[in-house]
């Protein structure tokens, strides 16, 4: 249903959970879910989870993320772990799967020693987790340095703009000093390159006109509800890798690019490519270079 989709993005949340309410269609139970998520309702959230658990699996990546961080925010790790076990044992679904489950005690594991690490520590921690070559340790200095005075780490956190040898966190470390809309010049190696920013008068990450024709084009054009979840998962990813870097090229062709990559994900590569492009009425060489440089920044992530 496209429109809650809509009302989700325009903060719409009551509005989502009034018309969903008496709902068994798995992608409005993933509404149900992302709106009760948005209003800091954890419990109510994996509720709808637990009274429609098996409807929801047909969606399995999202309801692997959406189940397994809901109660590692509720600080129920153990429980956490066991709900894992339980999804590694299903049947096999796809690759898409796999790799959701594989990367999911890392989660569980940092938002563990993230949630610990939170009710004791002092700057000289703070100052070890971003120097830290550990990724997962980064990440829980940047989120201790989000409810901190981000001006006192701002040495810091130049030099994870320009050193640190990972792109993601790079682009991470900007969002973050976009959100506190710290008004300073300053460097940043994105890809390959030192451009200056200014953290202050940059948009956030997933809210350019671009991104967002293409989720829509995403939510309306797929077919297949999970694939679409993957893709937007896949697409979110890549734009976080790019930012502050636009996106160039055009909605359309993002979309017709996520659709073959998440179906190859998803064990069911399309049969015949030069069909779909020449009925989408799109170029092969422009599809074939857009989605090989896709393809190599996901690996990198």
């Amino acid at each position: 249903m496209d429109s809650l989709k809509t009302l989700i993005d325009q903060k719409k949340y009551d509005l989502v959970l009034k018309l969903t309410e008496s709902s068994s269609a798995t992608n409005d139970l993933f509404y149900r879910i992302s709106a009760f998520i948005y209003l800091g309702k954890y419990e109510e959230a994996l509720y709808v989870i637990q009274d429609n658990q098996k409807a929801l699996e047909s969606n399995l990546v999202s309801l692997i993320n959406a189940h397994i961080n809901l109660l590692c925010v509720l600080g129920r790790f153990d429980q956490a772990r066991a709900t894992l076990d339980y999804y590694a044992n299903l049947p096999y679904q796809n690759q898409v799967v796999e790799e959701t489950l594989r990367k999911m005690p890392e989660v569980i594991e940092l938002e563990e020693k993230k949630q610990t690490t939170l009710r004791f520590y002092d700057d000289e921690q703070i100052e070890n987790y971003l120097r830290s070559e550990k990724l997962e340790d980064v990440l829980i200095g940047l989120d201790i340095v989000r409810n901190r005075d981000v001006l006192s780490f701002l040495p810091l956190l130049q030099n994870l703009l320009v050193n640190h040898p990972h792109q993601m966190i790079r682009s991470y470390t900007l969002m973050l000093l976009v959100q506190k809309e710290v008004d300073r010049e300053l460097k940043m190696k994105s890809i390959n390159e030192i451009i200056e920013v200014n953290p202050k008068h940059l948009n956030p990450p997933f809210t350019s006109i671009v991104f967002n024709e293409t989720i829509r084009l995403i939510d309306s054009e797929f077919k297949d509800p999970s694939l679409s979840q993957n893709a937007t998962q896949l697409f979110s990813e890549y734009e976080m890798y790019l930012y502050p870097r636009s996106l160039k090229d055009a909605p359309k062709n993002l979309c017709a690019a996520f659709y073959i990559i998440s179906r190859k994900y998803a064990n069911s590569p399309l049969p015949n490519i030069k069909e779909y492009y020449d009925a989408m009425e799109l170029n092969e060489n422009e599809m074939n270079a857009l989605i090989d440089k896709i393809e190599k920044i996901l690996k990198d992530v």
